[in-house]
């Protein structure tokens, strides 16, 4: 009983105190624009809500990703490139690399400084690429989850720790032919991660809806040994409101088999009266979407997972014209009005769903938002702007001797400690300062003394500039 009370107290503990903690606040909005012809890049100050129109150029069907102060544009039907541009240099193109003619990219999403991925709608493969080359390291084949035309339409992508997460649409053209997939890949080993683990065979998430057409919103989780969610817009067959939002489980990894499920859908397509077209997370339950009616007309609805249910429409201006919209981390909501006749931002208090202000003047049509954030979801950040990943302990349960390794994305001090279930400190694996990569790190499963420690569950822990991880290792 004694042992079962520590257990639960230390794991409330572990989920209160290490936390990952939250990202500094954006200072810029960055806005894609385009009239379909040709396309830029404007800029809006968050604070003063000033908008800097064009200062870069481009393609006229543009999709872009924040990384380490960098952003990167994938320019995509006809242009199959990814533009980098540079903020700090003026918003000069500093960088620019095809992905493969008529490849169609259509996301991009990074494991490090030197390797990302690129999703492509023409291609069966995943592209590995070192984005500050450009060079190609490498594919990841997709095409034994295609539908029946070989291709899987990989569209978009999240990162939750060292696992990528790709839709695949499973399109015919453009109308949907199966039910929606979900590809889960390692990023340590460049290869497809068994999703079900007690089931046998290389397993990936298969979806209840078909068409996964939204980006991912990644709710991470508050703790180590909490769980993250994804939700993903199932758009099904336009005007059909035969899909919804639906929520992917993905289990804290520490030593036990779980599978990376779809827990099925926490609002419908028929709740929101439309089909989905953007979902918008945030971690106070208090989720956004926009959606488009029989006539479609979108609007920008505010909705409920816990009931599944609508709470409210905020924004309804008419016509196809909603085409994102993004939370700034300041808790503002800001949506992009991508109409001819008015284009421009508007900003809304997330929560209490009040109209701040708009319209902001873009010039030509904003069709995207994001702001000076990196885009992916982790390695979790620091204060300092060091990004630390532990990678799973091998082998676990352990007899003898257990691997990790260590992960920084920029240069810094990092500390790796192991744990009892009591929170008492058993023994310092590491401790100093670090160059970025991947460092291996062993435990001969002995404490600070020299002695081998009893069997049961440890919590290995690493901190870097304010960032902590953990995992847990079981000894027999």
């Amino acid at each position: 009983m004694m042992r079962s009370c520590l257990l639960r107290l230390f794991v409330l503990f572990a989920g209160l105190a290490l936390a990952s903690p939250a990202r500094a606040a954006a200072t810029k909005g960055y806005i894609l624009t385009t009239d379909y012809t040709s396309g830029t890049l404007s800029v809006v100050d968050l604070a003063t809500r000033a908008i800097s129109r064009d200062v870069a150029v481009v393609s006229s069907d543009p999709v872009a990703r924040c990384y380490r102060g960098l952003i990167y544009v994938v320019n995509r039907y006809g242009y199959d490139n990814v533009q980098v541009i540079d903020p700090a240099q003026g918003y000069a193109t500093v960088r620019q690399f095809s992905v493969g003619n008529g490849t169609n990219p259509q996301d991009i999403a990074f494991a490090s400084p030197s390797k990302a991925y690129v999703s492509r709608l023409g291609s069966p493969d995943l592209l590995i690429v070192d984005p500050s080359t450009g060079a190609t390291l490498g594919a990841i084949p997709l095409a034994a989850w295609a539908d029946a035309d070989g291709n899987p339409e990989a569209a978009h992508l999240a990162v939750v720790g060292d696992l990528l997460f790709v839709a695949l649409g499973r399109l015919a053209n453009f109308v949907p032919a199966d039910t929606g997939l979900v590809v889960v890949v390692d990023m340590r080993a460049d290869t497809v991660y068994d999703a079900d683990p007690l089931t046998p065979g290389t397993q990936v998430v298969r979806l209840r809806g078909l068409n996964p057409g939204t980006d991912f919103a990644v709710l991470p989780g508050t703790g180590p040994l909490s769980d993250s969610h994804l939700y993903i817009g199932c758009s099904g067959s336009w005007g059909a409101w035969d899909g919804g939002v639906e929520d992917i489980v993905v289990p804290a990894r520490d030593g036990q088999p779980a599978a990376i499920r779809s827990a099925g859908y926490v609002i419908t397509e028929a709740a929101m009266a439309g089909d989905v077209l953007s979902v918008i997370a945030a971690g106070d339950g208090h989720p956004y979407a926009i959606v488009s009616d029989a006539s479609g007309n979108t609007s920008l609805v505010s909705w409920d997972p816990g009931t599944g249910s609508l709470l409210a429409t905020l924004y309804a201006p008419g016509g196809y014209s909603l085409s994102d919209a993004a939370l700034d981390g300041r808790g503002e909501l800001y949506v992009c009005n991508s109409s001819f006749a008015a284009p421009g931002l508007f900003v809304y208090e997330a929560g209490s769903d009040t109209c701040l202000a708009g319209p902001l003047a873009t010039g030509m049509p904003p069709v995207q938002i994001l702001f000076d954030q990196d885009s992916s979801a982790a390695p979790p950040v620091g204060p300092g702007g060091a990004a630390v990943a532990l990678g799973r302990p091998g082998p676990n349960p352990a007899r003898v001797l257990a691997r990790l390794e260590l992960t920084l994305v920029g240069p810094g001090r990092a500390r790796v400690e192991v744990f009892d279930l009591t929170g008492r400190l058993v023994r310092s694996l590491a401790n100093g300062p670090f160059a970025a990569g991947t460092t291996p790190l062993e435990w001969d499963l002995a404490d600070g003394s020299g002695r081998r420690v009893a069997a049961g569950v440890y919590l290995v822990r690493a901190v870097a500039e304010g960032a902590t991880v953990s995992r847990r290792l079981v000894i027999l």
